[in-house]
C-alpha cells in the first residue's frame, strides 16, 4: 500500500454566474430584436433579463464587485417591469439600455486588451 493520497480535486476555475450572466445577456440581445416582430420573445426577452440581472448580483456579491455603475445595468430589468405593468415603451427601454451596456462591455473588454 502506498501513503501518498489522492490527488485533490481542483476547484473550478469557471465562474458560473458570469459564464449565466453572459449568456443570458448576449442570448436578449439577440430575442429582444425579435420581440418586435415574434410576441413569444416579448416573454422569453424578460425571462432572460431577469435571469442576466440575478446572475450579475450573484457574481457581484461573490467577487465583492458591486459599483456605482452597476445601478444603471439595472436598467433593462426596470424597462421589463415597466412593459409588464402596461407601459409598453417599457420593453423599449430594456432593450435600448441592454445595449448600451453590451457596448459599454466591449468597450471597456477592448481598453483592458490595450491596457495588457
Amino acid at each position: 500500500m502506498s501513503d501518498v493520497p489522492p490527488p485533490a480535486r481542483g476547484k473550478s476555475a469557471i465562474d458560473w454566474g458570469a459564464v449565466t450572466h453572459a449568456i443570458a445577456g448576449l442570448s436578449a440581445v439577440i430575442v429582444g430584436a425579435l420581440m418586435y416582430v415574434k410576441p413569444w420573445a416579448q416573454d422569453v426577452f424578460s425571462v432572460l433579463m431577469v435571469v442576466a440581472a440575478i446572475a450579475a448580483i450573484y457574481f457581484s456579491w461573490k467577487h465583492s464587485a458591486w459599483v456605482t455603475g452597476h445601478w444603471f445595468a439595472m436598467l433593462p430589468v426596470i424597462g421589463v417591469v415597466l412593459g409588464y405593468l402596461g407601459w409598453q415603451w417599457g420593453f423599449s427601454l430594456a432593450y435600448v439600455t441592454l445595449w448600451l451596456a453590451f457596448v459599454h462591455f466591449i468597450i471597456r473588454g477592448l481598453q483592458s486588451l490595450r491596457a495588457t
